[in-house]
């Protein structure tokens, strides 16, 4: 049974090939398209145990292409965990793509759009099934995300790699920040008319901004009641901070389907809005994080789009990793307890969490999703505890399941419960714990709440600060808050020497300083950051610098997996992976065999 969605009506359940042949459909119609986003190659990729999890899921889905006869594929971002991924990443990747999207079978759909305009990174613009020097099979049509953006000073990414050796067709690209104009890749097959807007990771306070101030215009083409709109974008879904996501109502409404990607929660089944927008968020396909929202079924999408209407069939991964994810409140124990079983609080707390993780691996074991290999799970249990007498050695504890689970040094994560200490101090337990409904859950959202409640910089600004910070978090660039704080400092200096104000003058010349600043702080910290000159550190053989230039707003999902509670299971991590944290997210015939196409047109028209 599928899902049939039309702009008309919410759902409606039938078999398809009793609905085609009652509608008197044609497959040579039917616009067939194989949807994944966030697959993130090379995550855990120097872990002995899950460094292969990545490559043997994105070729499961490339099969899963292959099989199912797509028209062609369509990421949503993140292709690529790193922004500059390891030699090895990069050809397994064009390996795997030349396996399955090289071929002789013919691709159906014709390119109607401007390729010049749809493909200008290129410098000989044109998608890949036109290429005479290619034989491509199954294309594929991808934008980044906010793991593989383009860095450096030339603003190159893994993914332009790819497009110019022709694997893939690399759309979305917007490098300003002043206005967003989307223009569509206009795609036929028989009567299907498909416009594909596609929009690669921007900072979701700006996109926001932008939105509110119009100054996002997605082109239409002409006639454009005829074409299915579909967009595929990478942004925040879920509210991460204050301004840092993008509700579902700023949609357009004269689109049909946005593929949501960036976030990983499964939720790949169409779901229509308040403006009447279909939003489908195909979720990633590892478990980068060890967050509920990655516990859940792991799915790619086939969608068949006809005309105005469209279905989504989920398709179930089945070489992910099993990971389950529960949470455990200790019951408090008393002095009898511990008499009777002649155990200590400590070993009897590691007594149940034992017996709970024991029933963690076997649910695992029947999860049924590994099919081609058989794979440690995933666990992670979290402990809540009120008496300190209960804590125990959560790492040394979970070496004793090294050849059972997939983690063993962060199986288990202890987290006191906070409660209040007497009634003495119940007023002002009751003001401390009085806080807003929606707490900061982002490095850079305290830094602002507590710079702005302390006001304690009189000299320095603080977002260029900020954004160093979330560089360090989410690029692994460990130098980056030094290096700005030196830069400015520095800078600072020179500009009160190079202006020599009066001692009454100097507080408002700092200001004004720090506002110039403040105003582009995204643009300076990149600037100094990318700036070709800079030595970088190696912090060890194997790990990988990363400097990547991403916004990578999803950090909070490995926040909302470590709160601030105590932990006896923290320890220092080392290396681009070691973060955790993306979660609550492919591929590319003969000229003479390919099929007809059109006059091109241009994909120019009046803005939506």
């Amino acid at each position: 049974m599928n899902i049939k969605m039309s702009s008309e009506s919410d759902c409606e359940v039938q078999e398809t090939q009793e609905s085609d042949a009652a509608e008197g459909r044609n497959e040579e119609d039917i616009i067939t398209v194989l949807v994944a986003t966030d697959i993130h190659l090379g995550f855990e990729e120097q872990d002995p145990v899950r460094d292969q999890d990545t490559f043997e899921t994105f070729e499961e889905i490339l099969q899963i292409a292959a099989d199912e006869q797509v028209d062609f594929i369509l990421l949503g971002g993140d292709l690529f965990h790193h922004a500059r991924p390891t030699p090895y990443c990069i050809y397994k990747c064009t390996e795997l793509l030349r396996k399955y999207c090289l071929g002789d079978k013919p691709v159906e759909i014709e390119f109607l759009s401007d390729p010049a305009r749809n493909f200008p990174t290129l410098e000989n613009p044109r998608v890949n099934y036109e290429d005479p020097n290619l034989n491509v099979s199954i294309p594929v049509f991808s934008i980044h995300g906010n793991h593989d953006d383009p860095t450096g000073h030339k603003q190159i990414s893994a993914i332009d790699l790819l497009a110019t050796t022709g694997l893939i067709n690399y759309f979305g690209k917007w490098n300003s920040y002043d206005y967003v104009e989307i223009e569509p890749i206009l795609l036929r097959k028989g009567q299907t008319k498909l416009a594909l807007y596609g929009l690669s990771h921007i900072k979701d306070e700006r996109l926001g901004r932008l939105f509110l101030d119009k100054k996002v215009k997605m082109l239409a083409p002409d006639e454009t009641a005829d074409w299915f709109n579909l967009l595929v974008w990478h942004q925040n879904r879920a509210t991460r901070g204050v301004k840092n996501f993008i509700p579902d109502d700023a949609l357009p409404e004269f689109l049909d389907l946005v593929v949501w990607g960036h976030e990983h929660d499964c939720r790949i089944e169409p779901e229509r809005r308040a403006n009447g927008v279909f939003v489908s968020q195909p979720g990633s396909s590892v478990a980068t994080s060890l967050a509920p929202g990655e516990a859940i079924t792991k799915k790619v999408g086939i969608l068949k789009v006809y005309k105005k209407t469209f279905m989504m069939t989920p398709v179930q991964l089945r070489t992910v990793r099993p990971f389950v994810f529960h949470e455990m409140v200790l019951k408090e124990l008393n002095e009898m307890d511990a008499e009777d079983s002649g155990l200590t609080y400590s070993e009897l707390t590691m007594q149940m969490v034992r017996d709970k993780i024991e029933s963690m691996i076997n649910e695992a074991k029947g999860l049924g999703r590994v099919e081609r290999v058989s794979k440690k799970p995933l666990i992670r249990l979290n402990v809540k505890y009120r008496d300190e007498k209960q804590v125990f050695n959560a790492i040394r504890f979970g070496q004793s399941y090294l050849e059972r689970v997939a983690n063993p040094e962060d199986t288990v994560k202890c987290q006191g419960i906070k409660e209040p200490v007497g009634r003495q101090n119940k007023k002002k337990n009751n003001e401390a714990f009085d806080m807003p409904e929606i707490l900061p859950n982002r490095v850079e959202d305290l830094v602002l709440t507590h710079f702005s409640e302390n006001d304690s910089l009189t000299c320095l600004p603080v977002d260029p600060i900020n954004e160093a910070v979330k560089k360090c978090i989410d690029s692994n660039d460990t130098e980056a808050p030094i290096i700005i704080v030196n830069h400015l400092i520095k800078e600072t200096l020179q500009k009160l020497e190079e202006a020599m104000p009066e001692i009454e003058q100097v507080e408002a010349f700092l200001a004004d300083l720090k506002a110039s600043r403040n105003r582009d702080s995204a643009n300076f910290v990149n600037q100094i950051l990318n700036d070709p000159r800079r030595v970088r550190k190696r912090v060890g053989n194997n790990e990988q610098e990363s400097d990547d230039n991403s916004d990578a707003d999803d950090i909070s999902a490995q926040i909302d997996d470590d709160d601030d509670a105590p932990s006896t299971s923290t320890k220092p991590a080392t290396g681009p992976g070691s973060r955790g944290g993306r979660g609550s997210r492919g591929g590319r015939g003969s000229n003479s065999s390919r099929a007809t196409r059109a006059t091109r047109g241009r994909g120019r028209g009046r803005a939506k």
